[in-house]
């Protein structure tokens, strides 16, 4: 399918770890909706639960992810209930062509919108490429979503929210043990409050979940699979 791409071995890794063909999946920081998509595709039926705050990638959520699995909250994660200042990144140098791992994005819709590297886009200061002007985005904690939603148990949480990684883990609360397994990003330094993946080890460890290293970088960026040794 033209959003899996080169991302089978990834989505394969997911799909072997957690061994369920109707897994509940809750991803934080949404973007365009692709890897929303690819989820759909790896598994035969799963819910999968996005928050995306940025207004630019939620109209091409919109348009793109029209899917009965995947549903949509417009809000940023964090340890808070309320609102915060947002950080829209953009650079203008790589706004003429879409990315070929994007290619399924209008070109018009891609610069009109201001879209090229909108993926950098944070809660935390520090980003050096991003729009003039910051705007305000509604955030909710974790732990208040999962009551409000009624929801029992989460198979994984997907983490890209470059440096906001901490307040996210803090607003799950009491409720990050009913989560079987945790992707999170580690290492975007240039973020204010972002953790080294030291840092993200010691913080997941005090939560009795355990690093699985086999499918976990090593390097002083990268990603980080944690497995709740609660619920194994």
């Amino acid at each position: 399918m033209k959003y899996m791409k080169h991302y089978y071995e990834k989505f394969n890794m997911f799909k072997n770890i957690l061994d369920l063909e109707d897994p509940t999946i809750v991803e934080v920081g949404a973007h365009y909706g692709e890897d929303s998509l690819r989820f759909t595709e790896a598994f035969e039926n799963p819910t999968v639960y996005c928050f995306e705050p940025d207004p630019r990638n939620i109209e091409i959520f919109k348009k793109h992810v029209v899917n009965s699995k995947v549903k949509l909250f417009e809000v940023a994660l964090s340890d808070n209930n309320g609102e915060a200042e947002f950080f829209q990144s953009y650079d203008e140098k790589g706004s003429e062509a879409v990315p070929n791992k994007y290619d399924w994005i209008n070109l018009d819709d891609y610069k009109n919108n201001k879209l090229s590297n909108s993926g950098s886009s944070s809660l935390r200061r520090g980003y050096g490429k991003t729009l003039p002007e910051s705007i305000k985005v509604k955030t909710e904690r974790f732990d208040t979503w999962f009551e409000n939603n009624n929801i029992s148990n989460v198979d994984l949480v997907w983490m890209d929210v470059q440096g906001a990684e901490r307040s996210v883990l803090e607003g799950m609360g009491e409720k990050i043990k009913n989560i079987r397994f945790i992707w999170v990003e580690y290492g975007e330094l240039g973020y204010e409050g972002a953790m080294s993946r030291q840092e993200t080890v010691k913080y997941m460890t005090s939560k009795s979940f355990s690093v699985l290293e086999e499918y976990s970088d090593k390097s002083q960026s990268g990603d980080l699979m944690f497995c709740n040794l609660g619920l194994k």
